[in-house]
């Protein structure tokens, strides 16, 4: 009865927030009007905070000066904020005013807002308002007329609609951008609709000048823009929301990149929840009915933590239900609670308008859930709440972009080198045109967990000069790592490129290795696709252990074609050892690759998983599906591998090298 009663109770916050985000939900359905104001005449300031945005600040200039709002009544000044590049330069070029500042001593957007604001304020003519805007951001022409609206409608805080550049097509920015919506569109809209005040996000806001005069903006933290709507709710201003004015920002390319982001953001979140959720929640209990609204808002999870709270909650529930120790009613909240929130998703998507595409990114959920773990598994360790950095847009590549050997992240005692397709590419290339000899391995977690067990193959990977991420796992780690891989390189996408390579510049290739003429029909399919690929030659030697191949005659066959490129279907580690043992017998072969079962694959002996599975990391559970019996066992050791490892460099390992001698994994 205790524990039943227990886990009742504790279900029942998470009932609230998830009944909470419903009702926001259904009251974004009904459309706010705007305010009815005569001709808007309001003088604006927009402050274009700028750190080392030399990339992305003209296009951010040019959208603010092509505003749908009276050029004269309007001014764009970009505050090039500790630069080390030509961001100042930059911005004039596009047409903006810029403010210079080099203050070491106080880094951050917050610094840098406060420094302007005085400076815009302390002129002659002060405006009636002031707009900040991002620097990677691009604004929507009625931006600042809609943000106008509002401030002659007597609002001096006001949030416009601030939603994300749909610049891919992945099902992790599908589902970003359907976050924003449900956060931006559906939840401060549906605010705005009950008459609640909201939230500034800190790009795409408007500040009166009476209200910066009365409270000036003193926030400094990673998340100046809540710090400062806290401070206004205590202070009885009720920001307003906009949403016929309209800023779009970037997506972080890649989890690597959001994580950062992610840590700045939620780890600012919980340390302003600590801080301040006593004081809104002791004056709402006195009566203080916006802080007591305040208190709730800021309670209320992320959304991606309330979704693992309430499974989690619910599993636990389940469990003890199933083995007699719990009643059945204690699954009650955890249910509700998730019926709830499938609500708010649904109901939200559709009043926000989302298109089908972003109700099949949910497909990316449990991926997405599983970086948010170790993302607040991460802010466990230690959050410094001043702390700022910039959300890193380009991840993974090295300081001359190639991924030189020195850019190589090691993984289990394997190094693995931070390029994509690209820049595996250029590597390749490079050795076919200097007529260097190169071994490549695509690494999968299998590769690493055979490292770990056979010293051989773990010397073969240390030699071996190109080693490319294939396999989702691989990538993860490296960005656990914090030195990330920019993307899975897998082998069959691998040898279609190095083709095309080959026939544009005029090289050679033998496919050695399949069997059941897969070689003969993988070599065929790729002449057909890249025209003008010279095939020196393919053999299918028969089946049989490293050491019982007849390695000799396989030598002197592929030396008698003279192939540029020797592709290696063995199978791993077979493939890797053998080209290690004899590639110095191989003088016209720059380039050697194990290419497991890309014949197979090629020949449509065997078919890949679907794209969307690719993308989401899926694609073992594809072949586990195909050969169960043949993969079951190892995909089991290969996944409590990358659990110990995963767990290991999240209590601080630095790196993950190889065990002690005679140790496994």
């Amino acid at each position: 009865m205790v524990l039943s009663l227990a886990l009742t109770l504790a279900g029942v916050p998470f009932l609230v927030a998830a009944l909470y985000l419903l009702t926001l939900a259904v009251a974004s359905l009904r459309k706010p009007r705007p305010p009815l104001t005569e001709a808007v005449r309001r003088r604006l300031v927009v402050i274009v905070p700028a750190h080392d945005e030399a990339e992305l600040v003209g296009r951010c200039v040019d959208s603010l000066r092509r505003q749908d709002y009276p050029p004269e009544l309007f001014r764009v000044v970009v505050v090039a904020d500790n630069c080390s590049d030509d961001t100042a330069a930059q911005a004039r070029r596009a047409g903006a005013e810029v403010m210079e500042r080099r203050d070491q001593a106080a880094r951050g957007k917050g610094q840098a807002l406060r420094w302007a604001m005085d400076g815009v304020l302390a002129a002659a003519e002060p405006p009636d308002g002031i707009v900040v805007v991002d620097a990677d951001s691009v604004a929507d022409g009625g931006l600042l007329a809609g943000l106008a609206e509002q401030l002659a409608a007597g609002r001096p805080a006001v949030q416009g609609e601030y939603l994300v550049l749909g610049e891919d097509d992945s099902a992790r920015s599908r589902l970003v951008e359907a976050a924003f919506l449900l956060f931006h569109r559906v939840r401060l809209g549906g605010r705005a609709a009950l008459g609640l005040p909201v939230n500034l996000v800190g790009n795409g806001m408007l500040l009166s000048r009476d209200l910066l005069l009365a409270l000036p903006w003193d926030a400094f933290s990673g998340v100046e823009d809540l710090e400062y709507s806290i401070r206004l709710r205590l202070a009885g201003v009720h920001p307003a929301y906009a949403p016929r004015a309209l800023v779009r920002g970037p997506i972080p390319r890649g989890y690597s990149a959001m994580r950062g982001q992610r840590l700045r953001w939620e780890g600012g979140r919980f340390h302003l929840l600590r801080a301040r959720l006593p004081e809104l929640a002791g004056r709402g209990l006195r009566g203080d009915a916006g802080a007591l609204d305040a208190a709730v808002d800021l309670a209320v999870p992320p959304l991606g933590l309330l979704v693992m709270a309430l499974v989690g909650g619910g599993a636990v529930s389940g469990a003890l239900v199933a083995v007699g120790t719990a009643s059945e009613a204690s699954l009650v909240p955890w249910i509700l609670a998730l019926l709830c929130l499938a609500g708010f998703v649904l109901v939200g998507l559709h009043s926000a308008g989302a298109p089908a595409s972003t109700y099949l990114a949910m497909l990316e959920v449990p991926r997405f859930l599983l970086w948010k773990l170790l993302t607040y598994l991460r802010l466990v360790r230690g959050f410094d709440p001043s702390r700022w950095e910039r959300a890193q847009r380009e991840p993974g590549r090295g300081v001359d972009g190639t991924g030189s050997r020195a850019d190589r992240v090691l993984i289990g005692g394997v190094p693995v080198d931070r390029v994509g397709m690209s820049g595996a590419l250029t590597l390749l290339r490079s050795a076919l045109e200097q007529r260097r000899q190169v071994q490549v391995a695509t690494v999968n977690v299998d590769f690493l967990v055979g490292a770990q067990r056979s010293p051989e193959l773990r010397a073969v990977l240390a030699s071996s000069e190109v080693n490319v991420a294939d396999g989702a796992p691989v990538v993860w780690l490296s960005r656990l790592l914090g030195r990330p891989v920019p993307e899975r390189v897998a082998g069959t996408d691998l040898v279609p490129a190095i083709a095309g390579e080959a026939a544009r510049g005029g090289f050679a290739l033998f496919l050695l290795g399949g069997e059941g003429g897969v070689a003969g029909i993988a070599a065929r399919r790729l002449t057909r696709e890249h025209e003008g690929l010279k095939i020196a030659g393919w053999l299918e030697p028969p089946r049989a252990s490293l050491e019982e191949l007849d390695s000799e005659s396989i030598v002197a066959t592929v030396n008698q074609a003279q192939p540029d490129v020797l592709l290696v279907a063995l199978g791993n580690p077979k493939q890797e050892l053998w080209i290690a043992q004899h590639r110095h017998l191989l003088p016209s072969v720059s380039v050697l690759i194990g290419v497991g079962c890309v014949f197979d694959l090629m020949a449509g002996r065997a078919r890949r998983a679907p794209r969307w599975m690719q993308r989401s990391g899926l694609e073992w559970l594809h072949r586990l599906a195909g050969e169960p019996r043949r993969l079951a066992r190892r995909y089991l050791n290969d996944g409590a591998w990358l659990l110990l490892v995963s767990t290991r460099i999240l209590l601080g390992r630095a790196e993950v090298g190889p065990p002690p001698a005679g140790g496994g994994s």
